[in-house]
C-alpha cells in the first residue's frame, strides 16, 4: 500500500477538492482524515527533549508559516536555530561529506 499525505486547508464552506498526482492510479483508494487537536492543553510532544518542546510549543500557533509576519517568521528560525544547535551538521560539514562522496563516485567510474 503506497502512503500519500497532502495538507488541505478546509474552507468556510467545509468543502474541499483533492487533486492526486500522476503517480496515484486511478480506482478505489482509501481517505483517511486527521484532525489536529484544538485546545492547546493536548499538544503534546510526541518525543522528549528540547526538539519536542519547541515543537509542541510552536504548535499552540497554528497559522502556517507563510502567513506570519516576517518578524514572526525570523523569531521562530532563530529559536529553531538555536534548540537545534549542535544537532545537524554545518554547511561546511554537508558540502565536504558531498564532495567526498563525488569524489567516491568519480572514482567508480573510472574503473
Amino acid at each position: 500500500m503506497q502512503t500519500l499525505r497532502i495538507h488541505v486547508m478546509v474552507p468556510e464552506d467545509h468543502r474541499a477538492v483533492v487533486e492526486f498526482p500522476e503517480t496515484i492510479r486511478s480506482g478505489p483508494v482509501e481517505l483517511i482524515v486527521l484532525v489536529p487537536p484544538q485546545a492547546e492543553d493536548s499538544v503534546e510532544p510526541e518525543g522528549k527533549g528540547r526538539m519536542a518542546a519547541l515543537a509542541a510549543d510552536l504548535a499552540k500557533d497554528p497559522r502556517p508559516f507563510r502567513e506570519l509576519s516576517a518578524e514572526e517568521r525570523s523569531a521562530r528560525l532563530e529559536r529553531i536555530m538555536g534548540v537545534g544547535r549542535g544537532l545537524m551538521s554545518t554547511s561546511e560539514e554537508f558540502a565536504s561529506r558531498k564532495l567526498e562522496e563525488v569524489e567516491i563516485e568519480g572514482r567508480k567510474l573510472a574503473r
